[in-house]
């Protein structure tokens, strides 16, 4: 077995510490380029004057510092006091940690982020199709889908420490033949969990718009195209299995190996496609597909008609806030590198591999991805936002974005420039601020 600086039961936490540094780094630079998160998420009025709302990355920045130095003291005295053969319950202590910070009772800790945090974790396992979806909740579902590795590496976790099992046995059980309900069935249920949410926001969005915005369709379909990933991926490991006890594969199944290796292949070549597509030209609105009608029309010269000719063109968005151009391009390809990494690694049957450092560095690069992802899904939908009609014209509105927030992007354009009809609300709607209302679930 191969060793590993980070041991595998420390994995899933040290990524989320990672992903809370990243969260904030992320708040940090919009508030930086004149991007108001606040607004987006719904936290506040773009109207309110208060700092502290507006500079929501400080809470961020507050709980991710005290979590990384609880974790990393653990792992510190794991790595010194306990043998990588011996059973521990300090990996669970320092989940526990992160639990025991979240649900603190005090009210002089972050109270209101925290309570906050709950309820968005409420709404989003909300299993009611007819409830509303607020754009918080889809970022955050978003970033769930990039840790849907790290649930599967929890779980495994969990197994080793309630076991009493050790830190050697974490990939062992993996790949154990005899544990084939943990690798069949529970690590793939525990991997998809962040794609049915996902794929329920986007059924529910559709509902909420009266069945006439057919986009959310679309991406609930890109959501569903991971679940034949890790689907094949499990079969994969099942063959795996036999062939480990047996050397064949049963001549009961419908498929032999190779097969099943390019079916799988197949699959998570349409998923990384779809999503990355679907990155640049839906939730960062950077490429549209456009249809031009030339000037003249044709003529038809056997039938002496006149038929217009339109031309399909990709366009590139030409309203940009960020100041340089090639930035946008630069996260363009970063995103198609790291959808392909993402795309076989959220695939659970590499483990069989057994190489625990790269298993990491691949979940750290989907982070990093998600990060890029975040900054400019943020700066489109400020953009559309920006533009929207009511904006402008609605003055008595309490929630239409201040001219400060507007920055200087011009509102002359037409609403095709900006894609107004693929918002992920109505045209009318304004993002008014989720009522937060009183929560007890911190006091229990």
């Amino acid at each position: 077995m191969e060793s590993s600086l980070i041991p595998g039961s420390y994995r899933p936490i040290i990524l989320i510490c990672i992903g809370l540094w990243g969260w904030g780094l992320n708040l940090f630079l919009l508030c930086r380029h004149r991007i108001d998160p606040s607004y987006l998420l719904q936290i506040h009025h773009p109207s309110s004057s208060s700092t502290n709302d507006k500079r929501v990355y400080q809470p961020i920045f507050t709980i991710a510092g005290i979590l990384s130095i609880v974790v990393l003291f653990n792992l510190w005295f794991y790595l010194h006091f306990v043998q990588p053969e011996e059973s521990s319950w300090l990996p669970l202590l320092a989940y526990l940690s992160a639990i025991a910070l979240l649900f603190w009772p005090g009210k002089n800790f972050l109270f209101k982020e925290r309570a906050r945090f709950i309820r968005l974790c409420k709404r989003i396992t909300s299993v009611n199709l007819f409830a509303s979806v607020y754009f918080a909740d889809i970022i955050f579902a978003d970033l769930l889908t990039s840790f849907s590795n790290v649930l599967g590496d929890m779980f495994l976790t969990g197994c080793i420490v309630l076991s009493g099992k050790s830190n050697l046995d974490f990939m062992a059980l993996e790949t154990d033949t005899q544990n084939t309900y943990y690798r069949d069935v529970l690590v793939p249920l525990a991997i998809s969990l962040p794609y049915c949410i996902r794929f329920r926001q986007c059924i529910s969005e559709y509902i909420e718009s009266g069945g006439e915005t057919r986009r959310h369709l679309f991406n609930a379909l890109k959501y569903a195209t991971a679940f034949p990933v890790i689907i094949l991926s499990a079969l994969q490991k099942k063959v795996s299995s036999y062939l480990t006890e047996t050397g064949s594969i049963p001549s009961t199944w419908w498929i032999d190996e190779s097969n099943l290796f390019r079916l799988w292949m197949m699959a998570v070549f349409i998923n990384s496609m779809y999503s990355f597509w679907w990155d640049i030209s839906m939730d960062w609105n950077l490429l549209q597909v456009t249809y031009e009608a030339p000037a003249k029309h044709t003529i038809d010269h056997h039938h002496h008609h006149h038929h217009p000719q339109a031309t399909p063109m990709v366009r590139f968005r030409r309203h940009l806030h960020f100041p340089s151009t090639a930035i946008y391009f630069l996260a363009m390809m970063a995103d198609f590198v790291l959808r392909i990494t993402w795309g076989l690694k959220f695939s659970s049957h590499i483990y069989i591999k057994k190489i625990e450092g790269s298993v990491f560095l691949v979940e750290l690069l989907e982070v990093v991805r998600r990060w890029i992802w975040v900054i400019f899904r943020m700066e489109s939908e400020w953009v559309k936002r920006s533009t929207l009609p009511t904006a402008t014209t609605d003055s008595s509105s309490t929630s239409s974005p201040s001219p400060v927030m507007l920055n200087s992007i011009p509102l002359h354009q037409s609403d095709s420039d900006f894609r107004m009809d693929l918002l992920d609300r109505p045209k009318h709607s304004l993002l008014t601020p989720i009522h937060e209302e009183e929560d007890d679930s911190l006091s229990h």
